[in-house]
């Protein structure tokens, strides 16, 4: 294959703003019955590796799960994590009060669509897991942040990738805390690759996406000094 994703499968009315200020985090409406081509798996991550790396090295491994039985198990993890963890948490959705009453009610919609993925996260196409190879050291806070630097780019490239190709994607990190768990369902060896995140991956349902509401952008400028 060549080094950039198959052209001919990107959908060419998507401008490069409209692709950066509506590429959503996509829960409600993923196409749980239709498969997802690995061919258009392997473009997106064709289209991701162009993305800028941190000395040249190639550390974004992406491991690519189809198999219906184990992105059932894969579900069953994340479903568990929601209810067990994400639920009570002080900083998540369900028990945070925004005081902005539009702020608000975007938090409603994304509580409500959160948890639609996870009584569905079982039954999605394609689970993706990006990785970091080999794993972070131990305690090395600024090693961690230098190869993480490139792994974002790399893994949001993928979802802008998977967008242009009327792909729906979710990025969450609600299995890190059962990282052992993620590893042995799909071969993993967890001493030497570290797990970053898990992107369910499908076809959306519906014709379009429309940017988000977001506070002014002036709130969070700070001008020369903070």
């Amino acid at each position: 294959m060549s080094t950039v994703g198959d052209p001919t499968s990107v959908r060419p009315e998507v401008s490069a703003h409209e692709l950066i200020t509506t590429t959503r985090a996509v829960r409600l409406r993923l196409d749980l019955e239709r498969p997802v081509a690995p061919e258009l798996l392997e473009a997106c991550v064709a289209d991701a590796l162009q993305a800028p790396q941190g000395s040249n090295l190639m550390r974004t491994e992406f491991m690519v799960v189809r198999d219906r039985e184990k992105n059932a198990r894969l579900g069953t993890i994340y479903r568990e994590e929601f209810d067990g963890f994400y639920r009570g948490s002080e900083v998540g959705l369900f028990k945070r009060v925004d005081s902005d009453g539009k702020h608000a009610a975007q938090s409603r919609r994304t509580r409500d669509s959160a948890e639609h993925l996870a009584g569905v996260m079982d039954r999605v196409p394609a689970i993706v897991i990006p990785c970091l190879t080999p794993r972070l050291a131990d305690g090395d806070l600024l090693a961690a942040e230098h190869r993480l630097a490139t792994v974002y780019p790399t893994v949001w490239n993928f979802m802008l990738a998977a967008r242009l190709r009327g792909l729906g994607t979710c990025w969450t990190g609600m299995t890190l805390g059962r990282e052992a768990d993620v590893a042995e369902i799909v071969g993993i060896d967890p001493e030497a690759v570290e797990q970053v995140c898990m992107i369910p991956v499908a076809h959306h349902t519906g014709e379009r996406f429309k940017p988000a509401w977001r506070p002014p952008a002036a709130e969070f400028i700070h001008w020369d000094t903070w």
